[in-house]
């Protein structure tokens, strides 16, 4: 016998009828408690800026069949590419349809765009398409990992629920730079927080990075009295708005909320990527601001020491003039430029390294000659890892091996980082050679560009174009970090995408996007 009770609580049509997750799991919000209030929340406009794998796309798909079912709505529900659609309509959604077909009976699972259920529709749309736009309108558009979507497009989303009384607008995204629409929705939403209250001296406060970490114990602790947080008081939290009386509902998820993820573990993400670890553990957004390394900082690094260690490390910028650095575990030994490509034999067989990085572009020729000649060499190439956005530099293994991979932007982010920290030290002559190393640190900027999506990142330029020591410092860094060991992830090869450099490393942005990742 069908049943067509009319539901106006959410979590009561969860329970009474039983519904199951994708896994076939009842829901549980016992780690997740900051979801309930997530799920319930039905205010025409939503943002949540959160970290990564909380549950944000299954709450929200839940809140969006329960307003088409129950709230006789029409929905728009947006993910950056029509890859992003299909595979969440085929993981996610049409097994919740299919497990739970008591409740969603003659709802179609084999469209993807498209889903009815009582005369109301759920469309499902990536806006980086190659198909039609929507054209339909709705109560309600929600907009998936809206911060890695086409800017442009969500904006002009928004004609789409005019006519609607309800006029509903929820997003929720990883956030990406400063300044995008999610992050400047939730710079005028409400702005929850979730706040817990120490045992010890009943402060309230919500959990931040570094404050609410020891990092000598790896615990989790009051940002006032330092007592211990246990996972019971981090579950006991309460959302409370920073900015009350603003009409839009904001909510901010970060790991530091997450009981099953460990103190530990905050710890050690931060020690990585800093874009990755502020927009997927902190759930925050990233500008890099003013890093940069000036001659004053390059100065305070030089040392008359020796220091020679175990390991030699080799870095080469080709070019028309080839220029290389030499370094150890301590830091840089020598630096140096030279035209002939058989100058570059001399210099391996005098160094010995334990291993080098070379440029492989623009002679191919000479990189490939070097890396089959020597086996502790490898060529560098630049692009994102669409399978692992944390991943900075990955080897390759079988026919790519020889290759060293990395993401340039971010793993300059890193190096430099590392340089300005004073993480090594540099023992050269203070000589013409080592005046021109400076000179090409000083033309770095740090510029943002902006993607034919709308999105913002920040890229490294040169203002003159001579950078060739930064790169060459760069390579021998790598060799430092690797020799040789990693994954190759072969989704996206270089035969896929076009490389996002030209010859000498000259910086082409418009080559940067890859479709399924964009930070």
């Amino acid at each position: 016998m069908k049943d067509d009770k009319q539901y106006f609580s959410i979590l009561q049509w969860l329970t009474e009828r039983s519904l199951l997750s994708e896994k076939g799991e009842s829901f549980d919000f016992k780690d997740r408690p900051w979801l309930l209030d997530i799920l319930t929340d039905f205010n025409p406009h939503i943002v949540v800026v959160a970290c990564a794998q909380v549950g944000k796309s299954i709450s929200f798909i839940l809140k969006v069949l329960f307003a088409v079912k129950h709230l006789g709505f029409n929905v728009i529900y947006t993910f950056p590419t029509d890859g992003d659609t299909r595979e969440f309509v085929s993981s996610k959604l049409n097994k919740i349809l299919q497990i739970n077909h008591h409740e969603f009976a003659g709802m179609d699972t084999d469209s993807i765009e498209r889903k009815e259920l009582n005369g109301r529709f759920l469309f499902l749309k990536g806006l980086e398409s190659k198909t039609a736009a929507v054209s339909t309108t709705a109560d309600l558009r929600v907009h998936d990992e809206s911060s890695r979507s086409p800017q442009d497009q969500l904006e002009m989303m928004g004609s789409r629920t005019k006519a609607s009384q309800y006029k509903g607008n929820w997003s929720f995204s990883n956030p990406g730079v400063e300044r995008d629409r999610l992050d400047l929705d939730w710079i005028a939403s409400d702005q929850k927080e979730w706040v817990v209250t120490c045992p010890s001296c009943e402060d309230k406060h919500y959990l931040s990075w570094p404050e609410s970490i020891d990092q000598e114990t790896k615990s989790y602790i009051c940002r006032a009295c330092k007592a211990p947080l246990s996972d019971v008081v981090r579950r006991k939290g309460e959302w409370v708005a920073q900015n009350p009386g603003s009409k839009i509902s904001g909510y901010h998820i970060s790991h530091l909320m997450c009981c099953w993820i460990t103190a530990e573990e905050i710890i050690e993400d931060s020690k990585g990527d800093p874009a990755y670890f502020n927009n997927f553990v902190l759930g925050k957004p990233y500008s890099p601001g003013d890093l940069s390394v000036s001659k004053t900082t390059i100065l305070d690094l030089w040392t008359p020491k020796d220091l020679t260690s175990g390991n030699i490390y080799l870095g080469v910028d080709v070019g028309n003039i080839k220029h290389y650095v030499v370094r150890s575990d301590k830091g840089l030994l020598k630096m140096g430029r030279f035209t002939k490509d058989s100058e570059l034999d001399d210099i391996i067989k005098t160094w010995k390294p334990t291993s080098g990085v070379i440029d492989a572009m623009p002679n191919t020729t000479l990189s490939r000659y070097i890396v089959e000649t020597y086996p502790f060499m490898q060529m560098s190439y630049f692009m994102e890892n669409a399978n692992n956005p944390q991943l900075l530099v990955w080897w390759g293994e079988g026919d790519k091996k020889g290759i060293v991979y990395s993401f340039r932007d971010r793993i300059l982010d890193q190096f430099l980082t590392n340089m300005i920290e004073a993480k090594w030290l540099i023992s050269v002559p203070s000589d013409e050679m080592f005046r021109l190393y400076i000179k090409h640190y000083e033309t770095l900027r740090r510029e943002k560009v902006v993607n034919n999506k709308g999105i913002e990142r920040y890229i490294w330029a040169s203002t003159t174009g001579e950078d060739h020591f930064v790169f060459a410092d760069l390579y021998s860094y790598l060799a430092m970090l690797g020799s040789g060991s990693g994954t190759f992830y072969g989704e996206v090869t270089e035969a896929d995408k076009p490389s996002v450099l030209g010859s000498d490393n000259i910086y082409h942005p418009e080559l940067t996007y890859v479709e399924g990742y964009e930070n």
